[in-house]
């Protein structure tokens, strides 16, 4: 016999001693487990069957684990929790870079939700930048073209802290690269900064004030008089087109739809009233019953997506689908400056988390009541029972079927022009 054939057979040999070994050891093992469940009946049970509920007091490590991997809140672990005014503080004291004073007041608020809307935060930051630009000096050496960039990242970073930026604030941020880009590397600082400035204003002044007087003109073309029109939430570029439309002699009513927990709609509903504009004010769990005397759907944007999809306040999409089903027409008010060129099939990849308080706040849990409770800005949410888990969503999704045509600068397009828009109209936008 070879010398391989024999080390074959002592490998072998080996090897079925070892699973000997091993069985032997888990023998013992399988038995103390098996002694153990005739001990406790309640320890066995169908693979199928529910987990044994806790004693009241407990909670075990074997149940604990299950229950964490099925709440629902696991979809949404990748968005990033609310933040507070002073956990921002906290953050920023601990921060090595600097940042501006007027971008920590501008988080600061951005937190608290004292400046909410897509035109009033990407206004609200372009002009923090104007003051950052203004007291900003590159260091000796360096091209104000190159280090800017760097200065501002900071600053943005502060901001994202605070909310994720919208996209309309993403794409003026890209905008303002671009064009700290086109400064000379032989331009005075001052001149550059000066130019800076001016550029901003004029961005303020045309992408968004001036796009929005020219929607409202394409705007007046969609409204009658007698007609009743339903609008939700509230959006600074519709409530514009109404009182414009109301200022101009057209006699219509309005239905406010609003919904928990911002209830954004009431202030809506009070500069209508202000104009003596006909107002009716329902939550949207009763918009059906309203729906059959409505003849037009005016909807604002937080931003419209490539394929036409509207990526709007949480209940936007609810509106839309209610409306389309029912035969009303759904018009989309929206800026180009708004445009992106992401798609989103649904409401969890991209979305915003706000305070659970705001859902269930600290008096629910003590006098079981939700009206008007106290401002929770600063206090941590505590659910009350450990089974519970509240979510707050922002935004959603509108399917682009929904929606009957877009009300731009532009034009009035269908939702399949949108691609269009964002090649040919939208200004030069670096990745």
């Amino acid at each position: 016999m070879s010398v391989e054939q024999n080390e074959a057979k002592a490998k072998a040999k080996a090897a079925k001693k070892a699973h000997k070994d091993a069985s032997a050891q888990q023998r013992p093992q399988a038995s103390t487990s098996s002694a153990a469940s005739h001990a406790n009946p309640t320890s066995r049970r169908k693979p199928n069957a529910p987990p044994t509920a806790a004693q009241p007091g407990t909670t075990p490590a074997s149940i604990a684990p299950a229950q964490a991997a099925q709440t629902p809140l696991n979809l949404f672990l990748h968005l990033d929790p609310p933040r507070s005014a002073r956990t921002l503080a906290k953050s920023n004291a601990s921060d090595k870079d600097y940042v501006h004073p007027a971008v920590v007041r501008l988080a600061s608020q951005y937190a608290d939700f004292k400046i909410v809307g897509a035109n009033a935060r990407a206004i609200a930051m372009l002009e923090a930048f104007k003051l950052v630009i203004q007291s900003y000096q590159p260091p000796a050496g360096t091209a104000l073209f190159r280090h800017l960039p760097t200065h501002l990242s900071p600053q943005i970073t502060h901001l994202v802290r605070a909310r994720p930026l919208a996209v309309s604030m993403g794409n003026a941020i890209r905008w303002l690269k671009w064009e700290i880009n086109q400064v000379g590397p032989d331009m005075p600082d001052e001149q550059a900064k000066a130019m800076l400035c001016e550029r901003i204003d004029h961005f303020i002044r045309d992408r968004i004030h001036l796009a929005g007087q020219v929607i409202q003109t394409h705007a007046l073309d969609k409204i009658n008089d007698g007609d009743v029109i339903l609008t939700y939430a509230r959006s600074s570029l519709v409530e514009q087109i109404l009182l414009t439309a109301w200022r101009s002699g057209k006699r219509f009513s309005v239905i406010c739809v609003d919904s928990r927990p911002m209830l954004e709609g009431r202030h809506l509903l009070q500069r209508l009233v202000d104009h003596h504009i006909p107002a009716t004010y329902v939550l949207i769990p009763s918009m059906s019953t309203v729906l059959s005397s409505v003849s037009l759907v005016l909807l604002g944007t937080s931003a419209l997506l490539s394929d036409g999809a509207m990526f709007a306040r949480a209940g936007t999409a609810t509106v839309a689908l209610l409306s389309k089903s029912a035969g009303k027409p759904v018009v989309c008010c929206c800026e180009t400056y708004k445009f992106s060129d992401r798609i989103m099939l649904d409401s969890i990849v991209g979305n915003e988390m706000a305070s659970p308080l705001a859902v269930w706040p600290a008096s629910a849990r003590s006098q079981d009541s939700l009206v008007d409770p106290p401002p929770a800005q600063h206090q941590t949410f505590v659910p009350p029972n450990e089974h519970l888990s509240v979510l707050n969503l922002l935004y959603d999704v509108s399917r682009p079927e929904d929606i009957t045509c877009v009300v731009t600068e532009a034009a009035i397009i269908p939702v399949q022009s949108v691609p269009l828009i964002l090649r040919e109209f939208k200004p030069i936008m670096q990745s």
